[in-house]
């Protein structure tokens, strides 16, 4: 062997070194871009599909790729190969440099389906492009890499792919796209519009970090690929790095336009897609149009991005956009930079990503009918880390105790605390908000006793003050009862609409506020139901504690006092809404209506009562009972008065205590704001 032979051999095994190196650069791109409950995930699949490849492409995939052609299409030999003699040198060397691209193909795959594939699917994956996928399509355009064993079909129609755009990049792009729409997007990744959510990753420095080896790693993938030391490498090396410093600019400038302000990510994923672009024809490109390649290569990733985000296609570290699109890219400017036939590269690029994504495709949802490729919903909340390699860290630990805490609640003991490290300090200040929430529990059951007593009293005064107002008489029934000796006024109707409303949760919510703030808001509400009811007619008959009773019809009479109530109903319903407890809960009313006959009458000697008797009462006060919060409920009388002009839904029969089953509707709205109660 001459001193040419050995240093090409060198340099084969340098270059080897170098892109093996680029499986913990994927490794710190992907586990860096995703969430911290899912990074150990992330990081054994870019471990294991290594160790994979080796076994599967040592044993089948090398002899398919390179073996004795049978008509360009697959080899037939050098499976489970071991060489002597003089070539034994070259072909080993020759052997592990094409086994690390074939990893690179399957590792592209993890970042795409990360936070929700099962790791037995990946590896099904890992399996099927080390053996079937990669294989083949390396057997079509560079089975001529090997001298004197033939040519692939697509080598010998002059397609062109110096150091995988297609062969490694595509591939792997198209089978991440396969497996996305198969296993579909993450948890929360989309609204209930359709528009994406964004997922915050867990660590963009070492993203970033993950991607200088990446630069790194792929001098060796390009350079390696000439085979030989000679002066080429350095111009291919050149080209490479140029498509990479043009692709990062060019994304950063697009994703700044987009969103409004430079992206973390945009500069990180564009500058892996100027080295994808360059990587078909770095041989070949000048400087100039190394940039240029790099620069649509990075231009590409921001629209690639949305377009699937269009379609929900939810690809977790962006390996789409820079593999595939940048892929796709790079082989087709071979042919629009003139290195090679654009129909010929075209034609590559298309049965290429058929023959990936269909195979890919038609595996995983034929094997998802059988065997869930997905993790469960509850495995992906908890996190793959978890759910799938019981790995858990002093944060998980941590979050664990936290949850069983809020789930029992049980505040009595301290979290553990692990000293001198980042979560222990986060142990150590969560544990004196404990304290301070134990403390602040004791004070306020004491000042939950102190409200008990004073709600105690709020209940007294409130009970004497609702005396007051009952003998607020109407206008009409206090002239009738000036002139009689007994004082006893009695009068019935036939056909009158009555209201109960309550406020839903009043008494446990107004536990937590002051008595001064209790009555204010009382009587903030009560006035304006009572500035209300003189806009429709009504006449209050009473409020007791927060509940409410109205009636249409009485004393006067009123012709459409159905529709006066429902009226007066939605616009209480709507009033409202607009207090809030000092929580900020909004305040919701349960009310009831029906319609019939009562008497209605003033009794007592000393303090006059204007009240109203029957059973039709009685039913409007289990309406309000039984009914909703936030609901309108009327019974089936009442629904027949209002003659269509309110929208109704049915609710159906429910029971009432001492009448049995009554159908009954639920109030929603006007049909013409024109109608009149006057």
């Amino acid at each position: 062997m001459n001193n040419s032979d050995s240093l090409s051999s060198l340099m084969i095994i340098l270059s080897t070194a170098l892109v093996l190196f680029m499986q913990a650069g994927f490794l710190c791109v992907e586990s860096g871009l995703t969430r911290s409950k899912n990074s150990i995930n992330v990081a054994i699949k870019n471990i294991t599909d290594f160790g994979i490849a080796t076994i599967f492409y040592w044993l089948v995939g090398f002899g398919i790729m390179f073996g004795t052609s049978y008509y360009g299409w697959i080899g037939l030999d050098y499976f489970a190969p071991t060489w002597e003699g003089e070539s034994a040198e070259f072909l080993s060397g020759f052997f592990v440099f094409e086994l690390v691209f074939c990893g690179t193909a399957a590792t592209i795959v993890s970042g795409a389906v990360a936070e929700r594939l099962k790791f037995q699917g990946y590896l099904l994956i890992t399996v099927l492009v080390s053996v079937v996928i990669y294989p083949l399509v390396g057997h079509w355009i560079w089975k001529g890499l090997l001298p004197n064993t033939g040519e692939g079909w697509l080598q010998a129609l002059d397609f062109i792919d110096f150091a995988g755009s297609t062969v490694v990049h595509s591939v792997g792009g198209w089978v991440s796209l396969a497996a996305l729409l198969v296993i579909g997007p993450r948890l929360g990744k989309y609204d209930e519009n359709g528009q994406p959510v964004q997922i915050n990753p867990s660590n963009l420095p070492m993203a970033m970090l993950g991607g200088i080896i990446l630069w790194f790693g792929w001098i060796g993938f390009n350079g390696g690929s000439a085979l030989n030391f000679d002066v080429q490498i350095t111009s291919i090396i050149m080209n490479t790095l140029l498509a990479a410093g043009a692709g990062l600019v060019i994304a950063l400038f697009v994703g700044w336009k987009f969103e409004g302000f430079p992206e973390p990510i945009a500069p990180l994923n564009g500058s892996l897609a100027g080295l994808v672009a360059i990587t078909a024809g770095c041989d070949a490109f000048t400087a100039r149009e190394a940039i240029l390649v790099g620069a649509i290569g990075g231009a590409l990733v921001k629209p690639a991005e949305t377009l699937l985000n269009h379609f929900q296609i939810d690809d977790a570290v962006g390996a789409i956009p820079v593999h595939l699109v940048g892929g796709i890219w790079g082989t087709l400017a071979v042919g629009i930079f003139g290195k090679g036939d654009i129909l010929v590269q075209l034609m590559g690029v298309t049965v290429v990503g058929i023959f990936s994504f269909g195979l890919t495709y038609i595996i995983l949802f034929i094997t998802n009918k059988f065997y869930k490729l997905r993790v469960s919903i509850e495995e992906e909340k908890v996190g793959l880390n978890i759910s799938e390699h019981k790995a858990r860290t002093d944060l998980i630990d941590l979050l664990i105790i936290m949850e069983k805490q809020k789930k029992t609640g049980d505040l009595t003991e301290d979290v553990p605390v692990e000293p001198f490290t980042e979560v222990g300090q986060i142990a150590i200040q969560y544990n004196k908000v404990l304290a301070k929430v134990r403390e602040t529990l004791a004070e306020n059951e004491a000042a939950r006793k102190q409200i008990e007593e004073a709600f105690e009293n709020i209940a007294f005064e409130q009970n004497r003050a609702e005396k007051l107002l009952l003998n607020i008489l109407p206008s009409s029934v206090a002239e009738e009862l000036k002139g009689k000796d007994n004082k006893v006024i009695a009068k019935s109707f036939q056909e009158v609409t009555i209201l109960f409303a309550d406020i839903v949760g009043f008494t446990r919510i107004a536990e937590t506020m002051s008595p001064q703030k209790v009555v204010e808001m009382l009587n903030k509400i009560i006035s304006v139901f009572d500035r209300l009811t003189d806009k429709y007619g009504l006449e209050k008959i009473k409020t007791i504690g927060d509940a409410y009773m109205v009636v249409g019809g009485v004393p006067n009479p009123l012709p459409h006092h159905a529709e006066a109530i429902a009226g007066f109903a939605l616009d209480i319903q709507n009033q409202i809404k607009k207090f809030k407890w000092k929580s900020g809960e909004p305040l919701q009313m349960r009310m009831g209506i029906n319609s019939g006959p009562v008497v209605a009458g003033v009794i007592g000697e000393k303090k006059f009562i204007y009240d109203i008797w029957g059973d039709a009462v009685n039913v409007a006060s289990r309406l309000e009972s039984h009914g909703m919060p936030g609901k309108i409920q009327i019974s089936e009388r009442t629904a027949k008065l209002l003659d269509g002009k309110y929208e109704l839904e049915e609710r159906g029969e429910i029971e009432i205590k001492g009448r049995g089953n009554l159908f009954t509707y639920f109030l929603q709205n006007r049909k013409s704001n024109e109608l009149s109660f006057s």
